[in-house]
Formats: C-alpha cells, structure tokens, sequence
C-alpha cells in the first residue's frame, strides 16, 4: 500500500483484486495479497518494537555498507529531531490520546509522533526511530506528555539502536534548554540547535556584548543559485558558557537578489558545541537549516504525495496504527533511495517533463496492465547488481 503510494486500504484491495496485479506481484515477491482486513486483524495483535526493530535493521544495513557515508558533516551523520501530529478526533480514541480544549470548550483528542530522521544535503529523510508522545502512562490530563519528554525516551531509543553511530542533532527552537544539552552530551552527540530571539536570555546578553567585542569574526559568500545572487554574510562567538557547557554561536544574514532586484532578508541562528570558524560557519550554519528536511521531504512527502500520513488507517486501535506508521516509514525509505538512485534520476534527466510522481504512476499501471516475464526476472537476480545513489 505504502510502496506504491496508493493512499488508503481501499485502494490497495483494488489493486489486489486485479488478476494482472496479483499475478505480477507473486511473480515479484513469491507470495500473495491478504485482504486488508486479515491485515488490520493481524496488526491489532503485533508486538510494535519488533516491526521498528526492521526499520533500525535497515538503517543499521545502510550504515554499515557506507551507502551514506559522503552525506557526513564532520565525520558526523546529521539527525533531525521533530514532531507532527497523526491524527485527530472529536472523540477520545484511547487512554493514549492526547487533548486541547478551545476557547468555547470544544475538546480535541489527538495522537502526536516525535521522529529522528537521519537528513542527508542530497534531499533525502530516513527515519531511524520513532517515541510516540501519549498520555498512557500518565494519571490523568493535568500534565500531558510533551516533546521535550518524548525525547528523552527517544535518545534512550537511538543510543541503543545505534550505540557507536557519530551524530550531529539538528532541532528546532523548542530544544536550547539543559536537559538536551546534557543528553547529547550524555551520549557523545554534537548538535546544532535554532535559537529564537526570546530564548535563553542570559545567553542572549552574553551574545550581544561579545559581538561587539569581536566583530572581525565575520565571513561573507557569494553562492547562484537557480540564476538568483544569493549573498550570505556570517557571524560567528565560540566559548559561550550556559549551565556549565560550551556553545557556540552562529549567525546568517541570507540575501537574493535577482536580476539586480534584492529580495528578501532571511536570518538564521543557531547555536552548536561544533567548532565555528572562517572554514566552517558556513557548513554549521547549513546543516543547522537542513532540518527542513524533515519537514519537507519527511513529513510533508508523507502526508501529501501519496503516503497519505493522517490517514485513519485503523480507526479503533492505536497498536495497529502504530504498526501503520513504522511501515510507511520502511517504504517511504525504499522509495527514497529508489528516487534517489542513478537510473531514476537519468530518467528524469532524460524527459525534462517527467517527474517522480509520473514514473511511480507508470510503475502502477505496468503492474496493473502487463504480464512480468517470471523468467526474466529469475535472470536479473542471478546477476550481481549495483544500485547506485546520485
């Protein structure tokens, strides 16, 4: 369902119930559809940690054959830490919901995830685990669980996932406070954190008397992009000292200019225990606003190019949805590196008109429309093959 971004349960039981499909993908994998009742039946009943075990296994695999190895900042791997909501209510769903209640007393119920996505500078958003933020192991709704609290569970999650894995964690605004600091601190982590202008007050008195004292630790670039000017101008104070660690602070004044016409001014802030110099503001600051990714090319390709995220996959159990929500990510995943790979991207070279969402519409009306030759799909696999990312 996930795979072939088909949406919905519905549509995949279409597609099942097509001879043509169903004789292809047997001929593919070997086996056959179950209906996707018998499906929801059996994820009702699953042990959640062990299908995410086979998304870390995954990941683990990637790692371990270098497949990502020349996305590293630092010798580091960059993980984003954000959260987005899956679905919502009018009604209490389960013990696990969490609430809001509006000015004119409507109550909300609601269930949010808290992902780390390992981002890379090609585009890509792989997730490598996943803290739901609920409210089971809470007594009652006076203190609700929050994402501060889901990550902590999270870097638990993550170290022993991933006991040796170098990483830099890029958030967000919500994250400059100790309890994070320490955790990365905890667990040989790097960071690179946004910082917003009403944040971390002391600190922000210390930054603005240090600029004035160093203000020759500036660099400027010029980059062209899409046949726009794009001139950055950095800023940048190390040896900061908030509750005992070190941080450093880097700023960038972005500015486009098109054809003699300037755009507008962005600023981008953020703060890191990575060392920040001439040679590296610009890579710090970068990977600190490649977060993004997990935004665009993880949350929102999820909810809205095909995977169809909030989608009430099973409306009663929230096991099952989680179950729902570990598989869309493993086949979010494959099809990541897929799109990613060098015959994709020939493809979409080749055709300046084709796009990945036409391709995946072709790949789903050949197996709907025409027979797979079983032996020549035997002869593939006997080769040893090499799928190579751009």
């Amino acid at each position: 369902m996930f795979l072939f971004k088909e949406g919905t349960r519905n549509a995949y039981n279409n597609d099942r119930g097509e001879p043509c499909f169903r004789e292809n993908y047997k001929k593919i994998f070997n086996m056959g559809l179950p209906h996707m009742d018998t499906v929801n039946d059996v994820f009702r009943l699953m042990d959640v940690d062990r299908i995410e075990a086979v998304k870390s296994n995954a990941v683990s695999a990637l790692l371990r054959k270098k497949v990502l190895a020349g996305q590293r900042f630092m010798g580091r791997y960059l993980v984003a830490i954000d959260g987005t909501g899956v679905a919502s209510y009018d009604h209490k769903h389960c013990d696990s919901c969490l609430s809001k209640t509006s000015k004119n007393g409507k109550t909300t119920y609601f269930h949010n995830v808290l992902e780390a996505k390992l981002i890379t500078h090609s585009g890509m958003a792989l997730s490598i685990a996943t803290e739901w933020i609920n409210n089971q192991d809470k007594t009652g709704f006076d203190k609700q669980d929050c994402e501060r609290e889901a990550f902590k569970r999270l870097a638990v999650k993550i170290k022993k996932a991933y006991p040796r894995l170098p990483i830099i964690i890029v958030a967000d605004g919500l994250y400059p406070w100790e309890g994070f600091f320490n955790t990365c601190r905890q667990n040989n982590w790097k960071h690179i954190v946004t910082l917003k202008d009403n944040s971390l007050k002391t600190l922000q008195e210390e930054i603005y008397w240090e600029k004035r004292f160093n203000p020759e630790q500036k660099s400027k670039v010029l980059r062209v992009e899409n046949n726009k000017k794009v001139h950055l101008c950095y800023q940048w104070l190390n040896g900061l000292d908030y509750h005992g660690h070190c941080l450093n602070w880097v700023e960038c004044v972005e500015e486009t200019s098109e054809k003699g016409v300037v755009g507008k001014l962005q600023r981008f802030v953020h703060l890191s225990d990575l060392p920040i110099g001439p040679g590296t503001c610009a890579g710090v600051s970068d990977s600190g606003r490649l977060r993004q990714k997990i935004e665009n090319e993880g949350f929102n390709a999820q909810k809205n190019h095909g995977y169809n995220l909030e989608h009430k996959f099973s409306r009663t159990s929230f096991t099952a949805m989680k179950v729902y929500y570990q598989c869309l990510q493993i086949a979010h995943m494959i099809n990541q590196l897929t799109e990613s790979s060098t015959d994709i991207a020939a493809l979409l070279r080749a055709n300046n008109k084709y796009t990945v969402r036409y391709l995946w519409k072709r790949m789903v009306s050949f197996m709907l429309e025409a027979a797979i030759d079983k032996n020549q799909i035997g002869g593939i696999l006997k080769k040893r093959f090499q799928i190579r990312l751009e």
